[in-house]
């Protein structure tokens, strides 16, 4: 790709960011104009993605891509500062402060508040766009993105409802981009050769998977039930764009930059924070699909913020000659204490108590065990005399290994065709999955899923959960 137009926005010639006048950007179109051009008038976008696939007489596989990024502080930092063999377009980000350091080591990149205006402004000279913003901002910057025909990069979870979950799964099948969610265990080695190990039966059938995490730490963590005080909001601080159509409310350096996770409206608690990381690597193995009903019982109910801890079990049905399976999910803290399972099967007590992430898988004659969240270590088998015996004879790689990164694997479904491993196809639907355990947490009951209908049978206290209230102009029709 030839690189981008030497364009800046939000700057004035010499690079230095001048704010956004009230209300209205630049150019000179106000703001509502602009959402309405995002909304309703962008058709022309819809014809092909940004790059057509290299199978289609598109770029080679050697072409740089022109990225854009929405979110390059906290999160957003590491891609923004490391994808640089591609062509940078614009960084998105609504705090400076947070994004000081890639905007140091890219001054000549324009720099943006509002993903909105940058559309608006750079749409035309933007292939692909890697989003890292909290969970609630998902949603729009998604499918602000896919309406432009841009292959996105969207960090975990897609979105905190499974309504937003299902908009940008969509989204991504109308525009027919490329998509990938950002759960980075999932084009790990690790991964494979943990299936490889189950699917050779290394611990027998699986019928139960323990999962637990320290998150969310209690630095991040909110017991607050009311929204968090208000606070003078620094200035030049864009609360309305950093809210997202979430309903309005002061500024608080408790959302601001890091706990906003503990409020049900932001994000979805360890949940969709971990256990859509540890899920991955059960369904990636196991292929449990969705549950059958998921229960609950979390320390307390309603509420604005997620709870301290939880201890979330999902139940999955046989699926052919493989057995149900019983997820256990513990996270959090009791008191000083990290929540964790008392007990393993097969598992030493002593490994239970030192490790603090943890996917075990249970199956008829021992217990295979990754001290991690993204299956990265080397799986251990327990008991030992077990693993002893299996590793006399390990199976044969069966499963293709990627070459590069999470990263790499979408660029290269970008450049050469074909589907990156964590596309929306696959992670929409686990996604979905996930967040029926917030549902649980939320309401108490038990939940038996109807996906058709997208309803809990029998709680119709779940259904005002399942998708936000969004002020209309933040609503993005697929």
């Amino acid at each position: 790709m030839n690189p981008p137009p030497n364009v800046t926005s939000e700057a004035d010639g010499g690079g230095a960011r001048t704010p956004l006048r009230a209300g209205r950007v630049d150019s000179g179109i106000t703001r509502r104009e602009a959402l309405r051009r995002l909304a309703i008038g962008a058709a022309s976008a819809w014809a092909f993605p940004a790059i057509v696939r290299a199978r289609d007489g598109g770029p080679s596989a050697n072409d740089r891509l022109n990225l854009a990024f929405i979110g390059v502080g906290g999160k957003g930092e590491e891609p923004s500062l490391s994808l640089n063999a591609n062509n940078y377009v614009a960084f998105c980000d609504v705090d400076p402060n947070r994004a000081a350091k890639t905007y140091l080591q890219f001054p000549s990149v324009p720099q943006f508040k509002d993903f909105r205006v940058m559309f608006d402004q750079l749409g035309r000279s933007i292939d692909a766009v890697v989003i890292s913003t909290p969970d609630h901002a998902h949603y729009t910057a998604g499918m602000v993105a896919m309406k432009h025909g841009k292959h996105i990069y969207l960090e975990k979870p897609l979105a905190p409802t499974i309504w937003e979950t299902r908009q940008l799964h969509a989204m991504a099948k109308k525009s027919k981009v490329v998509t990938q969610m950002g759960i980075q265990g999932h084009s790990f080695t690790g991964l494979r050769v943990l299936k490889e190990w189950i699917d050779a039966g290394a611990v027998g059938d699986i019928t139960e998977v323990y999962l637990w995490t320290d998150r969310l730490n209690l630095q991040r963590w909110s017991g607050s039930q009311v929204d968090a005080p208000a606070e003078p909001m620094p200035v030049g601080f864009p609360m309305e764009i950093w809210l997202s159509g979430r309903r309005p409310r002061a500024y608080s350096s408790r959302y601001v930059p890091q706990a906003w996770r503990s409020w049900w409206d932001f994000g979805s608690g360890a949940i969709g924070d971990i256990a859509v990381h540890m899920m991955d690597v059960v369904e990636y193995t196991l292929g449990v699909g969705f549950p059958t009903r998921v229960t609950d019982e979390s320390p307390h109910r309603g509420g604005p913020t997620v709870p301290r801890c939880s201890d979330t079990i999902y139940d999955y049905p046989a699926r052919g000659p493989r057995p149900a399976v019983k997820l256990h999910w513990s996270n959090g803290y009791k008191g000083d204490v990290l929540n964790k399972p008392a007990s393993v099967p097969h598992v030493p007590a002593e490994l239970i108590a030192k490790e603090t992430n943890v996917i075990a898988f249970v199956g008829t004659h021992g217990t295979i065990l990754v001290p991690d969240m993204r299956a990265s270590s080397r799986p251990q088998i327990f008991p030992v005399e077990l693993e002893k015996e299996f590793s006399i004879h390990l199976p044969a790689a069966t499963l293709p290994r990627l070459k590069g990164s999470h990263f790499d694997d979408w660029f290269r479904a970008i450049r050469e065709g074909g589907k990156a491993g964590a596309d929306f196809d696959y992670s929409a639907p686990l996604t979905e999955a996930v967040l029926l355990g917030t549902l649980a947490q939320r309401t108490g009951k038990t939940i038996r899923w109807d996906r058709e209908k997208m309803s809990a049978l029998d709680v119709p206290e779940a259904d005002p959960l399942l998708k936000p209230e969004l002020s209309p102009e933040w609503i993005i029709p697929v």
